[in-house]
């Protein structure tokens, strides 16, 4: 699936509050029936949140109406109190987790 990423950086006094906002908006859309088009991820160092809006189809990004139902002004608000940025940019159909996700236990870098 095409998917718009918003990658959310945490302070580091406001990780925690942060992630529980992000997790309560996302269950929330979930209960309205878009649990396949937003979920989140944290990635492995804990100072990133991936906000993650998937497209209708492989190829195809998500709508803004989409966007703009998720990324509403008063979630937006919140946000930016908490982060220390709130960056758009990754327009991949997957995103490519950090290296350390994916090695094992002992593994070389790769």
């Amino acid at each position: 699936m095409a998917e718009r990423v918003f990658s959310i950086v945490t302070r580091p006094d406001t990780g925690v509050e942060l992630y529980e906002l992000i997790r309560s908006h996302v269950l929330d859309l979930h209960g309205r029936g878009m649990a396949k088009v937003v979920g989140f991820d944290v990635m492995s160092n804990g100072r990133v949140i991936l906000l993650k809006v998937r497209g209708p189809a492989e190829d195809v990004m998500p709508g803004d109406e989409v966007l703009d139902s998720i990324l509403d002004p008063a979630f937006v608000e919140k946000l930016e109190a908490l982060a220390q940025e709130l960056v758009d940019g990754f327009y991949v159909p997957s995103f490519a987790h950090c290296d350390s996700e994916f090695r094992k236990q002992g593994d070389p870098p790769r």
